[in-house]
């Protein structure tokens, strides 16, 4: 009988121990990096799966296997930034974002569905402003240094055609994302981050 009490009492402290030692909680979703992804001249887009953490060929533009895309960038020349989703009147898809107003790290829940929407090639109907002057625009134009950089301040939300919730921010569109780059820096090159999840938070 004494045999059976002790027995117990340690299955309790073994429990209770167990229970202490839990450290399952909230965890922070993966953040993925990518650097230098280029368009080239001759294509004038870089095609992106967002699912598929890469780059898709030129030749599937018309398919459903990329998320978003970025535009050729001319250098100096440049008055406006292009970037669509694959959906509505930008290509073949049924992806859905929205420019959210945020830090990349403090955007920590998955907006409303209502706020999403699917993309258009008019310049009032797109999710990404094309414009660098103004208000409310993804990237902005620097009067002083005459170089344009992706606001801090704005993240992209985005809903993939297979459904993934995606929170996408770039961070520099030049070259090797130089600190200080100037008028001479090649252009076109995006540096951008993104954290996926399959439920309301990141």
């Amino acid at each position: 009988m004494q045999m059976k009490r002790t027995l117990a009492v340690l299955s309790l402290v073994v429990l209770a121990a167990c229970a202490d030692d839990d450290t399952t909680g909230p965890t922070t979703a993966e953040v993925i990096t990518k650097s230098n992804v280029h368009a080239d001249s001759a294509a004038g887009w870089v095609y992106y799966s967002i699912d598929g953490d890469s780059i898709v060929p030129t030749s599937e533009s018309a398919t459903t296997k990329w998320d978003i895309r970025m535009a050729y960038l001319p250098g100096a020349a440049t008055k406006q930034i292009d970037v669509f989703l694959n959906s509505g009147t930008a290509g073949s898809g049924v992806v859905k974002g929205a420019m959210i107003a945020s830090r990349f790290e403090n955007l920590t829940t998955v907006p409303a569905e209502s706020t999403l929407k699917t993309d258009d090639t008019t310049n009032a109907g797109r999710v990404v402003p094309p414009n660098v002057i103004g208000s409310n625009i993804m990237f902005v134009y620097d009067i002083t240094t005459h170089t344009i950089a992706p606001s801090p301040d704005k993240v992209l939300v985005i809903k993939t055609g297979k459904g993934t919730m995606v929170k996408f921010q770039f961070t520099s569109i030049y070259k090797d994302a130089v600190t200080n780059p100037d008028i001479f820096t090649p252009m076109g090159y995006y540096h951008f981050r993104y954290s996926k999840t399959t439920t309301t938070t990141w």
